[in-house]
């Protein structure tokens, strides 16, 4: 009786069959559009995602970690020469005179810090460092035998923290130049999406010029090794050095040579850092062609 009274006194409010088919076609429009849009988002979460993206951009950064590498492995040469001042050892690897360095000669073995501070400090080679960097070593700079060890505190690159160990061995190649054998084990954590990494290797480094100088700014070495890691999205990863990179002193990327990484054993791709020139350009060979990229 009230749904007549109802009806009655609201004719107008009745549903007709044209309002109720516009209703439902719109609510099936929404629908859609949901899914769309799902589905959307889904595919830009699985690009954001992609392990072969995640790989491309290691491989990049990868160049990267090798020159910091060597960065930081000729800072403890610096230090370890005790012809190099204090102060002339923090110019050679600082634009400010930023890094602060100290050497413990009493102890055994003996001690180098290298101290950047808490806040970012521009280095000779481009980059921003701040923490604390120490070498214990044994020996002298280009002594073969010697050894030094590096581990970091609070240590950041570019804001890429950096934790783990070195272990350098100084020796003589089969060509008279002065060779340096590093074993490393190191953890690279990104400050933006790209997470961390693990680096497990060998490296050995031959210096063919620049060894008459204490400055770095001629040194030139050759790098062979090998090595395996981690990365994001369960990524796994082994490397291998298929011709030698050659690192100069005045330049800031590698500027030859290649190297072959797998992905989870499965696929193969090779770094080539082209063919001597100074610049920030290589090519990824893949099993669908060439590309070229830009290093960091």
């Amino acid at each position: 009786m009230k749904n007549f009274l109802f009806i009655a006194q609201y004719p107008n409010m009745m549903p007709n069959a044209d309002l109720i088919r516009r209703s439902l076609q719109l609510q099936r429009k929404m629908v859609l559009g949901g899914i769309l849009l799902l589905g959307f988002l889904s595919s830009c979460r699985k690009d954001d995602q992609n392990p072969e993206s995640l790989m491309e951009q290691f491989l990049s950064t990868d160049s990267e970690n090798e020159q910091i590498t060597q960065f930081e492995e000729d800072g403890a040469e610096v230090g370890m020469d005790q012809r190099v001042s204090l102060g002339d050892a923090s110019e050679m690897l600082s634009a400010s005179r930023c890094a602060n360095i100290t050497r413990d000669n009493v102890s055994n073995p003996r001690r180098i810090t290298i101290n950047y501070g808490p806040v970012n400090c521009l280095c000779r080679d481009g980059r921003y460092r701040r923490g604390v960097v120490i070498i214990e070593y044994t020996g002298a700079r280009g002594v073969a035998g010697s050894t030094a060890s590096m581990s970091f505190s609070n240590y950041f690159v570019n804001d890429r923290g950096i934790s783990g160990n070195r272990n350098l061995v100084f020796g003589t190649s089969t060509q008279g130049n002065p060779l340096r054998t590093t074993q490393f084990n190191l953890s690279i954590t990104h400050p933006n999406h790209n997470g961390a990494w693990t680096r497990q290797g060998l490296r050995v480094r031959e210096k063919i010029a620049g060894d008459s100088t204490v400055t770095l700014m001629d040194d030139v070495y050759l790098i062979t090794g090998n090595g395996s890691g981690s990365g994001p999205n369960g990524i796994t990863f082994n490397h291998n050095i298929l011709t030698p990179m050659r690192k100069e002193g005045s330049c800031r990327w590698l500027v030859s040579g290649s190297i072959q990484f797998s992905r989870n054993n499965q696929t193969s791709r090779a770094l080539d850092f082209g063919n001597g020139a100074c610049d920030d350009q290589a090519t990824i060979t893949t099993s669908n062609g060439v590309r070229t990229i830009t290093l960091p």
